[in-house]
């Protein structure tokens, strides 16, 4: 059953219009909160401009992935004057991966951390890749907590129970264990007194927020609470997060050190600043260090993306030179060399989208930009589907057929068909093609269509551009439902449009193009729904500040095809 077109595109406006009012919120909340830091290390602890913002406000700018480290600071204090309302979320925890609204990869990695973390006494122009493993004894750090004993049969509540009173005086809650890895046990074993009648243990609380004494007096009445002495807890460098060593290694002018990587691989690639570069070998060989077993080299990206492969070049920052990867996703593996090809692994979380809500087994996926194959190979895999696809790049598409076959995928012609070319001779040529791959497989029913049931276009920099080959499809197909084609491009809102809005105007000028060079033609979405394309925009991800990745979806009508070749009559 279509849907109604106008109602979409106002469903469209109304979500984006939303998404610009919550941006609009966080940037208020930026500036209240900086404001508010400034207040107090001005000492003016009297005034209640904290009140100012709410804990919902602060749960929402941490999640926020632009934050800066002074709002996160600001919001850290604020967050300590703790709200009646909901004191769980005035806990402000640092941001353990950037935005996405999909992708809850593992293989991207991003850590930051607001602990104020205290440098090295030594000589730091003295350290770098080759003896900072020397000073361990410096970088361990030693922690004075308190303590209180229970018996051992309370444990369990007190710890797991969202009705515990002790709970967010727990020792783990404090900023200083933040990304410890193991987890510093807040369960210890208590030398037992001769006149205790039941074993008790010992729990390790927070040394930033002393237990109130009505709370102390509810364990002491209801679970026969007692205070023990302080306990030392030591936290040697290998448990320590990456950022924190690097804050304590690096010198004041590569200060706040890096806080994020993506591991691609067993190779991990950073974006170094300019203050960080000079550092990269001390930088690359503690990564090196604490990734450990899983990474073997550590590099740096030296420019942008660019070039006709849209690859870019890297400077070794340490271990081994060599850059030929084995990537697994969702179980299936894709081998290519890091250099060679594009490959960003955000997109594992749209793969997954396409392949749970877009294909259906056994259908035809076309793809004019395949890289090294990571949707494909998954949807042959895991839903048996057919795939014919295409890649300018002669070394992803070689790297395409060979991770297929090691996944047991059948790579003869009309069953996984990629070929190296340019991308718009490949979609004008694509009803032929399939054709030609219908006849020669084993496949004869009459139904076996001529076009794909799915056609990427995953090129932002200038897909809407590659949509006037269309118009060499062959109109009178019947196809139910039409050919669905997946547009990505990147899209900036202006004064009147979303960047869903634009998106969707960028696609349509790439069909049938309106008002010419000079004068741009806006809000077209419902034209293209008229001519029954029921037309979808998503956010894809963030690409840069007010620069965002957008998937346009529409349906290949025959209207919109036969539009496209020139017939204006129904």
């Amino acid at each position: 059953m279509e849907r109604d077109s106008s109602s979409i595109t106002q469903q469209l406006r109304v979500a984006a219009r939303k998404k610009k009012r919550r941006r609009n919120i966080s940037l208020v909340i930026g500036i209240i909160v900086g404001l508010e830091a400034c207040l107090h290390q001005m000492a003016f602890h009297t005034m209640s401009v904290h009140a100012l913002v709410r804990p919902q406000c602060v749960h929402h700018l941490r999640r926020c992935a632009f934050v800066s480290q002074q709002q996160q600071v600001a919001a850290k204090w604020s967050s300590s004057h703790r709200c009646d309302h909901n004191p769980k979320l005035m806990s402000l925890r640092p941001i353990k991966s950037l935005w996405n609204p999909i992708n809850n990869n593992i293989f991207f990695h991003t850590r930051h951390h607001s602990t104020t973390t205290t440098r090295l006494q030594a000589d730091l122009s003295t350290i770098n890749e080759s003896n900072w493993q020397s000073f361990s004894n410096e970088l361990e750090e030693t922690l004075e907590l308190p303590s209180i004993s229970v018996p051992a049969k309370h444990i369990h509540w007190l710890l797991s129970n969202k009705d515990s009173p002790i709970k967010s005086f727990l020792a783990h809650t404090m900023d200083e264990l933040e990304g410890i890895h193991p987890k510093i046990k807040v369960v210890k074993n208590l030398e037992q007194d001769d006149d205790d009648d039941e074993v008790r243990k010992r729990i390790l609380l927070s040394s930033a927020e002393l237990l109130p004494d009505d709370i102390f007096q509810e364990l002491q009445d209801k679970f026969h609470a007692r205070k023990e002495g302080t306990f030392n807890i030591c936290i040697p460098p290998h448990q320590q997060p990456v950022t924190r060593i690097l804050s304590k290694l690096l010198p004041e002018e590569a200060q706040p050190p890096p806080s994020s990587y993506e591991q691609v691989g067993h190779v991990v690639h950073v974006n170094l600043k300019a203050q960080h570069v000079q550092y990269g070998k001390l930088i690359g060989s503690i990564l090196l260090d604490r990734l450990q077993p899983t990474t073997k080299t550590v590099v740096n990206k030296l420019g942008e993306v660019g070039g006709p492969f849209r690859t870019y070049q890297m400077g070794l920052l340490a271990g081994e030179d060599n850059y030929f990867v084995h990537v697994v996703e969702h179980g299936v593996s894709l081998y290519f060399d890091l250099r060679k090809v594009y490959w960003c692994t955000r997109l594992e979380g749209e793969r997954t989208f396409m392949l749970k809500n877009e294909f259906q087994s056994n259908q035809i996926i076309a793809d004019a930009f395949c890289g090294c194959g990571a949707q494909l190979i998954r949807a042959a895999s895991k839903k048996g589907c057919r795939i014919v696809a295409n890649d300018l790049n002669p070394d992803a598409v070689e790297y395409c057929k060979e991770s297929a076959k090691k996944n047991g995928i059948d790579v003869s012609p009309g069953n996984f068909d990629v070929q190296c070319g340019d991308a718009r001779e490949f979609i004008m040529n694509l009803g032929m093609r399939m054709s030609e791959s219908s006849s020669t497989s084993s496949d004869t029913a009459t139904n076996t269509p001529k076009l794909p049931h799915h056609l990427l276009l995953n090129f932002p920099l200038d897909s809407p551009s590659f949509l006037n080959a269309l118009r060499w499809w062959p109109s009178g197909e019947v196809m139910d439902p039409p050919p669905r084609i997946h547009v990505y491009t990147f899209a900036r809102g202006d004064d009147e449009r979303t960047e869903a809005e634009v998106a969707i105007d960028m696609v349509a000028d790439g069909l049938l193009p309106e008002g010419g060079y000079s004068i741009a033609s806006k809000f077209r979405g419902d034209y293209l729904n008229e001519l029954g394309c029921n037309v979808e925009a998503r956010e894809i991800r963030d690409a840069a500040p007010g620069k965002l990745v957008i998937c346009v979806s529409f349906s290949a009508s025959r209207t919109l095809l036969r539009r496209m070749q020139g017939d204006f009559f129904d």
